[in-house]
């Protein structure tokens, strides 16, 4: 169905995004690509589809049932993308049209691909609603009217609209809770089955794609380092960068260790002997650091590694075990029966339902739940950035809901706030020092009091406070270090709470677990007090004391990890963590 041989791609003359990957999908088999952003799996699929930007090129062959798609004119894929190819873009939202209704998009894709009639393509719609469990109600709503879930499901019946042979899927669980994961890799397996489609599924998330693939080809760095079948990788992983990736990935038992893969990958432009891994792998030894490996059989597939298949243990740091708070830890945070409503014209909204909740000195809380289930509204009110329809909300004691003007800015100043998108967050022509000084110049604080804060709240955060550090734009620095900064900036003010909202969501699964394991050290070393807002709860029952279940507005449930994970009372809860127990490798 697909083979690639040789394939290099990149964006501009000379850098390689991709270097010699040779891939095959067979006919109705299922193949993960997997590895962290920059190792070259989104340009595969851009080429696949013919969407490199201007500047981009490859080289190399893809063919598609024996039809040749590198350089392949425009004009050409007329008759291939969206019809014989299906795509499913990252981030259901950014794929879908706001200003139409559900209807308008799956009768436009259908007619566009398949030439149906306006009324052959209505009926069209409403089976592909159907095709994936969506209720026929769904096609009158819009795109923001739609949960998560839902909405990533109308970007599969969008997908399949024109019935592909083969359809790209592009992280098509990042951002959903672990029930949404699971519901929406069973329907792209369920289609599979029905269709008979081939599917190329891109994903950072190991652990989360064993459940639908046939066979695994894992990324680092533009090169493919292991490949072999799901049921071979589950026994055992030939590279120590794919038994990083397993680690990396949380279960929800909080007793098992949570990794982080430290380091980075080497930028495009960086020429380096050996295995490109080599700077961040616990087992590397001299030979890895003289020719880089090639790709050799390894049980049943291949892998670029000299120690393939070594059972040596892999030292890579985790996030530490939470040591219980004292019992004088006293309340940072205090919110009873808290409410809110957004009305409009035609009907009344309930985002909060009456929540009531406490954060401690020194305590990370976590605040996990699906998404529209209220948990960034909660964080925006104790932000004072939302006034609440009733109920109170306590910042060390003052009720910040009812503050307004100078005294709200002087209580906004005590809670840091560290954002989901680590790269829409920080100005792209401010400097290192110029983003995490910017509270204090809003605070008017004296140039010496800068001078001595920035570098202390960037090394608190793991950065370095050099010169040069100092000086870099959010250009030059990659997902994890652009999150610290962020971090930085929110403890530059000396806050007594932090809100870190979805602050791993958007970061690779190697550099979730050392923002956690920053937070923890944080709230650990100073008392501060954490909120951690989450869709994920194999991260929260391991970077949280204690786990609040957010579910349409409401708390479902309140307990610490370990006894959430043994005795869950609410059905929601119990649904996310055998969720959690089935994709466990």
């Amino acid at each position: 169905m697909l083979t690639i041989e040789g394939l290099s791609a990149g964006y501009a003359a000379g850098l390689a995004a991709v270097r010699g990957v040779d891939l095959r999908v067979a006919a109705g088999e299922v193949l993960a690509l997997v590895g962290e952003s920059g190792s070259g799996k989104s340009t595969i699929a851009k080429v696949l589809l013919g969407l490199l930007p201007a500047g981009g090129w490859a080289s190399g062959s893809a063919a598609f049932d024996g039809t040749e798609l590198v350089g392949r004119p425009e004009s050409g894929w007329r008759t291939l993308r969206g019809q014989r190819i299906g795509i499913i873009p990252q981030g259901a939202m950014g794929g879908l049209n706001p200003v139409n209704r559900v209807e308008t998009q799956l009768v436009e894709m259908t007619r566009l691909h398949t030439g149906a009639s306006p009324a052959a393509a209505a009926t069209r719609a409403r089976e592909l609603v159907k095709l994936v469990h969506l209720d026929e109600s769904v096609l009158r709503a819009y795109p923001h009217q739609l949960s998560g879930g839902m909405r990533q499901r109308v970007a599969i019946a969008l997908a399949i609209a024109g019935d592909p042979e083969l359809v790209v899927a592009d992280e098509p669980t990042t951002g959903l809770d672990l029930v949404t994961q699971e519901r929406v890799l069973d329907l792209l397996g369920e289609l599979r089955s029905a269709q008979g489609m081939s599917m190329l599924v891109i994903s950072h998330d190991l652990p989360g794609v064993l459940g639908i693939a046939d066979r695994v080809a894992v990324m680092y760095a533009g090169t493919i380092v292991e490949q072999r079948s799901v049921a071979g990788l589950a026994a055992e992983c030939g590279h120590p960068y794919t038994r990083g990736l397993l680690a990396a990935s949380p279960s929800v038992e909080p007793g098992s260790a949570w990794a982080a893969i430290p380091g980075g990958a080497p930028p495009l432009d960086t020429t380096m002997p050996g295995c490109r891994f080599a700077p961040r792998c616990p087992v590397a030894v001299e030979e890895c650091r003289g020719a880089e490996p090639e790709l050799r059989a390894h049980r049943d597939g291949v892998a670029a590694c000299y120690r393939a298949g070594d059972p040596a243990p892999l030292d890579f740091p985790s996030v530490p075990t939470p040591q219980p708070l004292g019992e004088d830890a006293a309340p940072v945070v205090r919110v009873t029966g808290l409410r809110l409503e957004f009305r409009t014209r035609r009907r009344t909204v309930r985002a909060l339902g009456g929540v009531d909740l406490t954060v401690r000195r020194g305590e990370i809380l976590g605040l996990v739940g699906e998404s529209g289930s209220g948990k960034t509204t909660l964080g925006r009110v104790l932000l004072g950035l939302l006034p609440p329809s009733a109920g109170r909300a306590e910042i060390d004691g003052v009720e910040i809901t009812g503050l307004r003007g100078a005294k709200l800015r002087a209580a906004q100043r005590r809670i840091g706030f560290v954002h989901q998108d680590p790269y829409g967050s920080l100005h792209p022509a401010m400097t290192v020092e110029q983003l995490v000084a910017e509270p204090l110049v809003l605070a008017k604080a004296p140039r010496n009091e800068r001078r001595e804060k920035v570098p202390e709240a960037l090394a608190a955060a793991g950065l370095p406070t050099d010169a040069e550090f100092l000086r870099r734009l959010p250009a030059r620095l990659s997902g994890g270090q652009r999150q610290r900064v962020s971090i930085a900036r929110a403890l530059v003010n000396d806050p007594i709470l932090l809100v870190a909202d979805e602050a791993t969501s958007m970061l690779d699964v190697s550099t979730r677990a050392g923002i956690a394991a920053t937070l923890r050290r944080l709230a650990e070393q100073r008392g501060l007090a954490v909120l951690f807002v989450t869709h994920d709860l194999g991260e929260a029952m391991h970077a949280c004391d204690r786990v609040v279940v957010l579910r349409d507005g409401e708390v479902a449930e309140t307990g610490a990890p370990g006894r959430l994970a043994s005795a869950a009372e609410h059905p929601y809860t119990t649904e996310l963590i055998e969720a959690g127990r089935r994709r466990a490798v």
